[in-house]
């Protein structure tokens, strides 16, 4: 909306010389969230690996479906245990969600389904370590041992976790009907359960 040649802020300002232009709060929270990360070298280094696991995984349909059947064995695996309950709704079959830059909400999807499908990922990066061509069996490996350390898995349930409790805020700042004052409310018991 706020493009140089034909948004609205421009629109505006064509109208109104004084008009100023200023995010939602949604938005503000979104860029402070891209900011703030990409100062974080962990977080760069967390999204570097996902992305590139994404790509890795996705860019197959024979891997795919190989994540598909892994996923469906760790199910029925988790099913016989008595680990799942069964019903209308319960144990739809996941997908590795593509994560955007400007949309940080995509990201919980992102780390969250990246977690649930944890066992079926290494299965695959696995299966790749031994029977792909070379460059992508070194690629694969290298995968493994960053998935397998403690660092990359604390820091998919940290960003998970934190990314829960800023999508709230953002979906709060989504309402037609937020003010400032309970902004700034909300702003406050996001700001304390961080």
């Amino acid at each position: 909306m706020q493009g140089d040649i034909n948004g609205l802020k421009i629109l505006m300002q064509k109208e109104s010389k004084g008009a100023h232009s200023i995010h939602c709060f949604s938005h503000q929270l979104q860029l402070t969230l891209v900011a703030v990360s990409k100062r974080c070298d962990e977080v760069q280094e967390l999204l570097l690996v996902v992305f590139d696991i994404l790509n890795m995984v996705e860019s197959s349909f024979k891997r795919r479906d190989e994540l598909r059947e892994s996923q469906a064995e760790e199910i029925e695996e988790a099913l016989r245990k008595g680990e799942l309950e069964t019903g209308r709704g319960l144990n739809q079959e996941l997908g590795l969600a593509r994560a955007g830059d400007t949309r940080w909400d995509s990201h919980i999807k992102s780390f969250n389904n990246f977690i649930l499908m944890f066992g079926p990922i290494i299965d695959i990066l696995d299966a790749i370590a031994i029977n792909a061509r070379f460059e992508e069996k070194c690629k694969a490996k290298g995968y493994l041992k960053a998935c397998l350390t403690f660092e990359i898995v604390f820091m998919l349930h940290f960003m998970r976790t934190i990314l829960a409790i800023t999508n709230e805020l953002n979906v709060a700042f989504q309402k037609k009907k937020e003010d400032i004052a309970n902004a700034m409310i909300l702003v406050r018991v996001a700001k304390y359960r961080l």
